[in-house]
């Protein structure tokens, strides 16, 4: 059923091109290549080839309240071995999204919304997520208290899915939000609200919570799993934020569960459920940020997660200066350093088209009584017209002073006229990397 309603939409959205001549259409692409060996210190070789397959279309009409745009890309299991495959069929690529969106009242006179057909992009709440699902989601309908969407997807592990949000607008200093995701098995209910009470000071908070069918209503609401967490963060003079906050999660919660996916960068607020330690589910965090005379200052704490940090940077004549310090709080009488850094950076211009980037970090581990110095420069050459834009990087680290210790690292990247992207890295304890490349654009 899924794929059919993928199809269907493939087909609307390519018939649409044709008959419309003041439509907008914007095809592009990608294909990239590339090959790792991996030479180790033993003597082995490791050969990783990799290569990926995009293709975009998008369409636009109806002085762009039409919308239509289709993703294609190599299956992610076929071909693992090869650099670039050729003997791929149309059953090696996958129809990754495909879509139809129109702006537009349902009634004459009534509000304007965007209709979609194809796959929902459902993003309600970190807690309340949907991606890469197909079916119909209707978002933005403005009733001036309230506006209102509404989905419903095709039906998946868990059966059909079912969702609407609504945000209120009744004060303008307050956003309140509520939303439902309802499946076979159960029905996620979350509420979020974020206000500026007084001037300066921001408070935010959300709650999901779980309703399973049990044997009593009573029973079910009691027994629900749920999580909830709250922020404060308050302006106590120009360029000086406290922030405090209690996060709690229900032991036996299914995060991942119409939960957004974890980020890269672990910044967004539903990263910690991805973090949990085990046997916790629930803790204060509090934090202060400040900048005085040039110096900034951070310092943190999440009993969630047993850990604080204190931290300061500075730049004085060019240098950058940066300390932090990590601590494992079990309890609050209880406090051990798990690490301190500490390190000095800074960009020397050696003559014209030459500027080194010099950089040294200490690294001290209690536990392994251990402290670590790393010195490393990197550069992009401008002076030979034949390799301009050659990158160069090295490092040397080491953690007492005997010679088997000492570790070094050096690498290149160079991009050639021809469009290959090459690069080489010796580390002396992993062995020596070479990388070749290539992508195209369109």
């Amino acid at each position: 059923m899924k794929k059919t309603f993928a199809a269907i939409t493939l087909i609307i959205a390519l018939v649409m091109a044709g008959p419309v001549a003041a439509a907008g259409i914007d095809f592009g692409g990608a294909i990239e290549t590339n090959i790792e060996v991996n030479r180790k210190t033993d003597g082995n070789i490791e050969v990783t080839p990799a290569s990926e397959l995009s293709l975009n279309l998008g369409l636009t009409a109806a002085e762009d309240k039409l919308r239509a745009g289709l993703e294609f890309g190599l299956a992610e299991t076929e071909h693992p071995d090869k650099l670039m495959p050729t003997g791929i069929s149309l059953g090696d690529i996958q129809l990754k999204q495909a879509f139809i969106e129109a702006d537009g009242a349902y009634w004459h006179g009534g509000p304007e919304v965007t209709t979609r057909f194809g796959t929902l992009d459902i993003n309600y709440s970190p807690y309340a997520s949907v991606k890469n699902h197909s079916g119909i989601s209707i978002s933005g309908m403005d009733l001036d208290v309230v506006e209102l969407n509404a989905f419903y997807g095709l039906p998946t592990t868990y059966g059909h899915v079912l969702g609407m949000r609504a945000d209120l607008n009744l004060v303008e200093e307050l956003d309140l939000g509520a939303s439902v995701i309802a499946d076979r098995d159960l029905v996620r209910m979350q509420i979020d609200a974020a206000g500026s009470p007084i001037e300066g000071l921001n408070v935010s908070g959300a709650l999901a919570a779980d309703y399973v069918e049990g044997d009593s209503i009573t029973e079910s609401i009691k027994g629900m799993n749920n999580l909830w967490t709250i922020q404060a963060d308050y302006e106590v003079i120009e360029d000086t934020t406290v922030t405090a906050g209690y996060k709690y999660i229900s032991s036996d919660w299914e995060a991942p569960r119409y939960v957004a996916p974890r980020s890269e960068k672990d910044n967004q607020p539903q990263d910690w459920l991805y973090q949990l330690p085990e046997g916790k589910n629930h803790g204060v965090f509090v934090g202060v940020r400040t900048a005085q005379q040039g110096v900034e200052i951070e310092a943190e704490y999440d009993q969630l997660f047993n850990h604080a940090a204190l931290a300061a940077g500075t730049e004085y004549e060019g240098f950058r200066f940066d300390v932090k310090t990590v601590l494992d709080v079990p309890s609050i009488g209880e406090m051990s350093t798990e690490k301190t850094t500490f390190g000095v950076s800074r960009d020397f211009d050696v003559m014209e088209g030459l500027a080194i980037a010099a950089s040294y970090e200490g690294e001290w581990v209690p536990a392994a009584k251990q402290l670590t110095h790393t010195i490393g420069a990197s550069t992009t050459l401008g002076l030979i017209p034949a390799i301009d834009g050659l990158k160069i990087s090295g490092e040397v680290s080491a953690s007492e002073l005997a010679l088997e210790s000492i570790g070094y690292k050096i690498g290149a990247e160079f991009e050639a006229p021809n469009g290959v992207n090459l690069g080489i890295e010796h580390d002396r304890f992993e062995g020596t990397t070479f990388a070749a490349g290539m992508k195209v654009e369109f």
